[in-house]
């Protein structure tokens, strides 16, 4: 098989996908996306560049107390860490399987190892927002639904808006338009 072409196919394909994903957020949300959505656009560098999440700081009330209190209570942060340990041991193993088994040179098992992270990567977001959602409702239980209304409308105001796909992505938490919905949907 002829691993380099194979793989510098999959990393077209994956840079159209991302321009695709940014131009399409651009177009739903409105916002530009600067600097930060071309240097998203790069392999392995796409990994590293930091997503903008507030218009301004979120201030420290009751709801979000609560909210960081379930984390340390449900071990949120031990379990997100024990995943980290997983996925890290997975791309360690992966990575030998590449440069030994197969005999792939450094920069080509990189590579590969970066598309190969790209569904791990959205797993472990999903995972944080099974997290985030679960600390929200225990911050809602403690509260009550007129202070987590309150505490999301101000959430929903200072964050910057993404759509669902984008979030998912590229970040930890999810919307707060979509925690928003979630707590108070029910």
């Amino acid at each position: 098989m002829d691993y380099p072409v194979l793989l510098f196919a999959l990393l077209a394909l994956e840079i159209a996908a991302r321009a695709v994903l940014e131009i399409r957020e651009r177009r739903v949300t409105q916002l530009r996306g600067g600097v930060l959505a071309l240097l998203r656009l790069i392999p392995l560098l796409n990994d590293i560049v930091p997503l903008p999440e507030s218009r301004r700081e979120v201030p420290e009330d009751r709801f979000v107390e609560e909210h960081e209190k379930a984390h340390r209570e449900l071990k949120h942060g031990i379990l997100r860490n024990l995943l980290k340990v997983i996925l890290l041991c997975l791309a360690v193993g992966f990575l030998l399987f590449l440069v030994v088994r197969l005999g792939l040179p450094w920069w080509q098992s990189v590579l590969w190892l970066h598309l190969a992270a790209i569904p791990f990567k959205l797993f472990f977001h999903w995972s944080c927002w099974g997290q985030e959602f679960e600390a929200d409702n225990y911050a809602y239980k403690k509260l009550g639904k007129k202070v987590a209304k309150d505490a999301m409308r101000e959430l929903v105001a200072r964050e910057i808006p993404y759509t669902p796909l984008f979030a998912l992505i590229y970040r930890e938490h999810p919307t707060a338009a979509l925690r928003s919905q979630r707590l108070l949907n029910r």
